[in-house]
């Protein structure tokens, strides 16, 4: 017998029929409570329930919303401490990402306002879709180098696109130890974004500088 949140498996040992249990939930042990329903020299049944955790909330809030908009996924506990990470793996969901992840931004907006409706001790939950974050993360590292390089040679101050929070907190650690530079965080959101330049250079732009077209990465003065 077994329901979204609960198994019951037979096997020699109750430990073997309780790791059985948790592959088939997917669940670490510190997330679930065992009751053994049957035990003898031959074979052991257990029932093995998730606990009510916010992180197998946080799950089953993503699982039904993807349900009811019809995507098809598997949805897994990534990290149950905070932040709270869940991960959803499947195929065909680029859409859920959507562009720089804006989609997945709002997805994961709306399952934190589930979960913290009512509550006093407001926590934090990431979304990640098909590893996508970690992508990203390079991709950002890798760009925040490259202009820190052209800062450098040119410089002149780079304003980068506006970013997630993790994503510029992301610039700013991969810079912090570059020398000659310095970063800054700048504007509201959710077009706050971050300023790269030279040390003693502040991040106001000049009357002259323009913004490049959306999709290079960055806005800086004189066509860089």
């Amino acid at each position: 017998m077994s329901s979204s949140n609960s198994v019951e498996i037979t096997g020699k040992t109750v430990d073997e029929a309780v790791e059985q249990a948790l592959e088939d939930l997917d669940e670490a042990r510190e997330n679930v409570e065992v009751e053994v329903l049957e035990e003898s020299a031959q074979e052991a049944r257990v029932r093995v329930t998730l606990r009510e955790t916010y992180a197998v909330k946080a799950r089953e809030v993503v699982a039904e919303l993807l349900y009811k908009m019809g995507i098809t996924a598997q949805v897994t506990i990534k990290k149950a401490d905070e932040p709270v990470m869940i991960d959803v793996a499947g195929d065909n969901l680029g859409l859920l990402i959507g562009w720089r992840g804006e989609t997945l931004r709002a997805f994961q907006t709306v399952v934190n306002l589930i979960l913290n409706e009512g509550r006093a001790d407001r926590r934090r939950l990431v979304v990640d879709v098909e590893h996508y974050r970690n992508r990203r993360e390079e991709t950002v590292k890798e760009m925040a180098l490259r202009l820190a390089d052209r800062v450098r040679r040119s410089g002149e101050r780079v304003m980068m696109d506006p970013m997630q929070s993790y994503e510029r907190r992301i610039v700013h650690i991969t810079l912090e130890k570059e020398p000659g530079i310095r970063t800054e965080s700048q504007g509201e959101e959710p077009n706050r974004r971050v300023a790269i330049l030279p040390d003693g250079v502040t991040a106001t732009r000049r009357p002259e500088e323009r913004p490049v077209p959306a999709g290079r990465g960055v806005v800086a003065g004189h066509g860089v």
